[in-house]
């Protein structure tokens, strides 16, 4: 199909036919989707996992959508790679990493960074009830749920209401003694 001269646009139609002559996607094999979950247990990144396997990424979707048992193997990938992410992360906290010191230009050392924000992030996630937010933290949870709370709550909106009822009563009978 010949290409338009540049800085003109494609017509309709020619449009319409390079849409259509574009290659089909890879087939997806059995092995292509082993290679897939492989690649997404180890990185938890459906789109590294993805290009690893030479598939897209829409096509692996539309699977999961349509195949149960795929989308429980991806299931259990995805959740195989975010805990190793989470053990990484969890490494660098406690360990640090390697900082060049350079001097002129040229390595002369290295120190070991910890990373603060990590390891309090790390620590709210795994010790909300410690290191979660000083208001949550603090309050206790409720004894008790709402529906028992309006149960014990019910006598005394109607003994208000009784009392209210009998005030206006008074009232309205001091009003025909008065006028």
């Amino acid at each position: 199909m010949p290409r338009p001269a540049p800085g003109r646009a494609l017509s309709r139609s020619h449009a319409a036919s390079a849409r259509r002559s574009r290659p089909a996607p890879p087939p997806i094999t059995p092995q292509k989707i082993n290679t897939f979950l492989h690649h997404l247990g180890r990185t938890g990144s459906v789109t590294l996992a993805a290009a690893r396997a030479g598939l897209p990424r829409r096509a692996l979707y539309k699977r999961r959508d349509a195949d149960a048992a795929f989308a429980a193997r991806w299931d259990e990938a995805l959740q195989l790679g975010i805990d190793r992410l989470q053990d990484d992360a969890m490494r660098r906290a406690l360990h640090g990493t390697a900082r060049g010191v350079f001097r002129n230009g040229r390595q002369v050392g290295s120190v070991q960074q910890y990373d603060n924000r990590l390891l309090q992030f790390l620590l709210k996630a795994h010790r909300p009830e410690t290191y979660g937010e000083r208001g949550k933290a603090a309050s206790s949870p409720l004894p008790f749920d709402l529906a028992q709370r309006l149960a014990a709550a019910a006598p005394r909106a109607d003994a208000y209401d009784k009392a209210k009822q009998a005030e206006e009563k008074q009232r309205a009978e001091d009003n025909k003694q008065g006028g």
